[in-house]
């Protein structure tokens, strides 16, 4: 078994993700993706990442704290094993956890008061103007997911277009009394996005209280006219909620 470090691209996935490889060196790790399953895995976990990072408040990064000066041995021993290349996809990925771990507080879903945010019925929607919304935004669709059945969930979900992709935003509310067959007081879901060219990746997840409503922010690449459905599962597999996109 091969591991992370023996494969030549290991370092570019971060980078691919947020578009900073060249053309030649993107179309490249495409081909490379082909045939490795650790750097395949590695670029859908970062998928989310580009939503992250479009919260940040670009002030958090205009006055980073100043290192410690180094050694003055250290930098000896390095100089002949440190490559410009190698280097610069280290600190792009070391930048992309810190700007992550800034932002992951805001990433959490939020529990709201049911009566503040009504869920519409299936097949309705509307469109927001979001002028000056940052990460290039304009519109925000909200759409009410159509349930899969007699379920006891039922949710709106929020389509923004953004320049790395799709910004989301799911509202969703769980009632353990709505069904017939005694539940339990709390659920683990799923939230899934299948592009239009049959690639389905997960995009979120959390658990939903009964009687309570959750915000649940998340994020794609995949551009918004390329989004072919969207579901929330759960963790069983079961689809309970599904939007048409």
């Amino acid at each position: 078994m091969s591991t992370p470090t023996s494969c030549p691209h290991a370092h570019d996935d971060a980078a691919y993700v947020l578009g900073a490889l060249s053309p030649a060196e993107r179309l490249d790790f495409e081909r490379h993706l082909d045939s490795c399953d650790e750097c395949s895995r590695s670029v859908r976990s970062f998928a989310g990442m580009p939503g992250l990072l479009d919260l940040v408040d670009p002030g958090v990064l205009e006055d980073p704290p100043v290192d410690p000066p180094l050694p003055a041995t250290l930098l000896p021993s390095l100089t002949g094993a440190v490559q410009v290349r190698s280097r610069r996809r280290v600190l792009l990925v070391a930048g992309l956890a810190a700007a992550a771990a800034a932002v992951v507080a805001l990433a959490v879903p939020a529990v709201l008061d049911r009566a503040d945010t009504p869920v519409s019925g299936p097949g309705t929607s509307t469109s927001s103007p979001q002028p000056g919304s940052p990460g290039g935004g304009d519109e925000v669709e909200t759409h009410a997911m159509a349930p899969l059945g007699d379920v006891p969930v039922e949710a709106s979900l929020g389509l923004e277009q953004v320049t790395w992709g799709t910004r989301m935003l799911l509202t969703c509310t769980y009632d353990k009394d709505a069904a017939a067959v005694e539940l339990p007081e709390q659920v683990d879901y799923l939230l899934f996005v299948t592009a239009s060219d049959g690639r389905s990746e997960q995009v979120g997840s959390w658990t939903s209280l009964s009687g309570a409503t959750m915000e649940v922010p998340a994020a794609t690449s995949v551009p918004r006219d390329d989004i072919a459905s969207v579901e929330v599962r759960t963790t069983s597999g079961r689809v309970v909620l599904r939007l048409d996109a």
